[in-house]
């Protein structure tokens, strides 16, 4: 909570000690909904179970009836491939009277032969008709117990039927089969019957949702078909769902007939959102409370606390910008916060006073800097000079070239010091421009005498570097190019000297080569040492923390390269 703001740890506090008041809340609704629910499992369990215990006393006493009936003379002598017509006709007539003694409920009944032709039934258009392919028929041919099938549409009737069927057999080998339709419709209405509590009420379906029967005002609480068949197929036997008739009920499923057909008992839930809510309601109240009692803390904490600290942090970062503005505030104030504003208005005062002090103190620090870089850069120009009229009287050639090399790293640091009071920070200068100006000022009188000037090729990134880092790599170049300006360029096509400067990662990478021919082969011998000037080359890469290499080209010219650490950017600079 360090970092959370006064507001949030207010509101936190307070919704903490709510939060017993909900708990309690929370836990009596518990209590209370679980009662109720109980209470309506209990009277859709008992339903339920009414309902599937009368199908399945229809279905047990089916059959019997049919067990009995398949055990009579006349039916075992018609399941034969060639039955007598005498015989045909006594089961024809003893199977009818049996239908018809309940009407409604079974729609048809017949006999087959051990290869699945109707030998004997109620309806003689049965007669000769081949059941081999139905489910029924092989279940009696495989078990030869008494064997019920799935719903189907009967080839007999208009009526669809769920069949059960008896093996018959002769001398222990299977003959036939005895079968028996008990209508859906039948058992529709018979399921159904079950007399519904606490507001539930019965209807009967088939798989694919469909409704066969049961109470009027039942059938039109189902939801459509495909809602119901999406549930059997999800095998889902509880399900709230909105009924046809556009009230919300509570559905329980269950299998009658071998899962052939389907009870649905159902009970109402309430459509109004605080009855649908039942015993939350309490809950949702005294939440709603703690919500308006956190609401209020929370807008009330933002006018009369966040709001002015907000303002203060803006006037605050207003002066640390130098804005000149005076604290006042859009609203009356609390007496806590007004002190608070009268502190902050004094201590800005003060920053502001403070501020002018350091200002002028830095304007006559840069103006002391920058005629400190001028008269440095002033008098190595001058040293410069003194060196050049020395030069002037000196008759020998090599010794005229040490005063000309001296007077060349004179002229590196004059070039620094400019390039230091010319720009706007006293500690970072151009790399790039430089390396151009100390390689402009190095050529100048070095190619006099008829001598083919070489050109000069400088890539370098634009980048800042300190001086730290600017004298060591100047001194380079100035010692690099000073002795490639010492070979013979008479015999190259395109003279050149090349500096280029790259950027590797973390490293700084500093090429400088030329094509010219060396007059001394001691300048840069292959093992790697030479005269004065590439001994301070290597001692200055040292002072770089890098490594250098020296090398003779094959085609003629040197190849000098520096590799030094990337210098660090965070030197302070001066706007």
């Amino acid at each position: 909570m360090a970092r959370w703001s006064l507001r949030t740890k207010l509101v936190t506090l307070v919704a903490l000690a709510l939060l017993p008041v909900l708990g309690l809340a929370v836990w009596q609704a518990e209590l209370q909904e679980e009662a109720t629910f109980s209470q309506r499992a209990a009277a859709l369990g008992s339903v339920s179970d009414l309902a599937v215990a009368r199908y399945a006393g229809l279905f047990d006493a089916s059959q019997r009836m049919l067990a009995a009936a398949c055990a009579d003379e006349s039916v075992v002598e018609s399941a034969r491939p060639d039955p007598s017509p005498e015989a045909a006709n006594r089961c024809e007539a003893y199977l009818s009277k049996l239908v018809q003694a309940y009407p409604g409920q079974y729609s048809t009944a017949f006999v087959t032969d051990d290869e699945g032709i109707a030998r004997c039934a109620t309806a003689r258009r049965a007669v000769g008709m081949n059941f081999a392919d139905r489910e029924i028929f092989q279940k009696a041919r495989q078990g030869g117990e008494l064997v019920s099938g799935a719903a189907i549409a009967s080839r007999i009737s208009t009526r669809a039927i769920i069949p059960i069927a008896i093996a018959i057999r002769r001398d222990g080998a299977f003959a036939g089969m005895c079968t028996l339709g008990i209508t859906l419709k039948a058992l529709a209405q018979d399921a159904a019957q079950a007399e519904g509590t606490a507001g539930t009420a019965v209807a009967v379906i088939d798989r694919t949702g469909t409704a066969l029967g049961g109470d009027p005002a039942a059938m039109r609480r189902l939801p459509v078909p495909a809602r119901l068949a999406d549930a059997l197929a999800r095998n889902q036997m509880r399900v709230s769902d909105f009924g046809q008739d556009g009230a919300y009920y509570e559905f329980w499923i269950r299998p009658v007939g071998a899962n052939a057909l389907f009870a649905v008992v159902s009970a109402p839930i309430s459509e109004n959102p605080l009855g649908f809510a039942g015993a939350w309601v309490g809950v949702l109240f005294v939440a709603l409370a703690s919500a308006v009692v956190l609401l209020v803390i929370w807008f009330g904490a933002d006018r009369w606390c966040v709001r002015p600290l907000h303002y203060i942090q803006d006037f605050a970062d207003k002066v640390a910008r130098g804005e000149s503005i005076t604290l006042a505030p859009p609203h009356p104030w609390s007496p806590e916060m007004a002190s608070v504003g009268a502190g902050v208005t004094a201590m800005a005062e003060a920053i502001a006073s403070r501020e002018a002090a350091l200002r002028a103190n830095v304007e006559q620090r840069d103006h002391m800097l920058r005629e400190i870089h001028h008269r440095v850069k002033n008098n190595l120009q001058m040293i410069s000079s003194l060196l050049n009229l020395q030069a002037g009287e000196i008759r020998s050639p090599r010794i005229r070239r040490f005063f000309g090399d001296a007077q060349n790293r004179v002229l590196t640091l004059s070039i620094l010091h400019r390039h230091l009071y010319e720009r706007s920070s006293w500690s970072l200068v151009d790399f790039q421009q430089f390396i151009s100006d100390l390689v402009r000022q190095i050529s100048v009188g070095r190619t006099g005498g008829g001598k083919q000037a070489p050109r000069y090729h400088i890539r370098a990134p634009i980048m800042a570097v300190g001086p730290d880092t600017a004298i060591p790599i100047g001194l380079i170049v100035t010692e690099a190019v000073s002795i490639a300006l010492t070979h013979d360029f008479s015999r190259t096509a395109a003279p050149e000297i090349r500096i280029e400067t790259s950027e590797r990662g973390e490293e700084v990478e500093l090429v400088i080569e030329d094509n010219g021919v060396t007059r001394d082969a001691t300048q840069a011998a292959s093992d790697g040492r030479g005269g004065f000037g590439l001994t301070l080359i290597r001692g200055l890469a040292m002072q770089l923390g890098g490594e250098v290499t020296i090398e003779q080209k094959p085609v003629g010219g040197n190849r000098v390269v520096v590799v030094f650490p990337t210098p660090a950017a965070d030197e302070p600079t001066n706007a």
